[in-house]
């Protein structure tokens, strides 16, 4: 019951924000150009980190943030909960996100989204999905913004595996930039779809920068998965 009350002052403060977002700050920040305007987002994300703390005792910490590279690359993490969709915002800066198109739908949050320029997927179309990825993503990557992907396509239960799509490695062999995995454990402490939360740290793990140079799609999306599981098991 407890964990029930906490989560919902969480989402209460977090529908409050988001709609005083979208209606003072987001129409501004049009404005500008994108990277002038993604610093903006560290505000709001930055209240939520602040709100979350507070109402659940929910806290989050890199293990080695040192590994993080100064070149742009291709985030991808694994998918347990809506933290991660908020809060890696603010480590790899400028980024922006590949999203499904029905994100976009939400009242104010869609508003708000689309003012990072994110990659808009139509998962309905698979075959354009990957195609609109790679093209949009490229032009992220030669204006020196990051692109975080979720490589299973969809959140996945805790302690559940979903075979990864090749998307972001061909992106990053295409774009010829770097890959950067990432772990966390966000799903033990924000479970999916539920309101409740469950107090405790967030671990966020980075594995190494892959060189893409002469790599194939499959054999590298292969051994970024292998990671990620093992990774994964580790930090539960």
């Amino acid at each position: 019951m407890i964990s029930f009350i906490r989560g919902l002052l969480f989402h209460l403060g977090y529908a409050v924000s988001i709609i005083l977002y979208s209606i003072f700050v987001t129409p501004i920040a049009f404005l500008f150009p994108f990277k002038v305007r993604h610093p903006w987002i560290f505000v709001w994300t930055g209240f939520l980190g602040w709100w979350l703390k507070v109402t659940c005792n929910i806290r989050f910490e890199m293990e080695n943030p040192e590994d993080i590279p100064e070149e742009v690359c291709v985030v991808v993490s694994n998918h347990e909960s809506s933290w991660e969709t908020f809060f890696l915002q603010s480590y790899f800066a400028p980024q922006c996100v590949a999203a499904k198109k029905e994100l976009f739908y939400i009242p104010f949050v869609g508003f708000t989204l689309r003012s990072l320029n994110p990659i808009i997927i139509d998962r309905t179309k698979k075959q354009n999905a990957l195609k609109q990825l790679v093209s949009q993503g490229k032009d992220r990557l030669n204006d020196g913004v990051s692109v975080l992907i979720f490589p299973e396509g969809t959140r996945v239960d805790r302690g559940e595996t979903k075979a990864h799509f090749a998307g972001g490695s061909m992106l990053a062999i295409q774009a010829k930039c770097p890959i950067l995995p990432i772990v966390h454990n966000s799903g033990k402490f924000w479970p999916p779809n539920k309101i409740k939360k469950n107090p405790g740290v967030i671990k966020i793990r980075v594995g190494k920068k892959i060189d893409t140079a002469g790599r194939k799609p499959k054999e590298l999306t292969q051994e970024i998965e292998d990671w990620m599981r093992k990774t994964s098991k580790e930090l539960a």
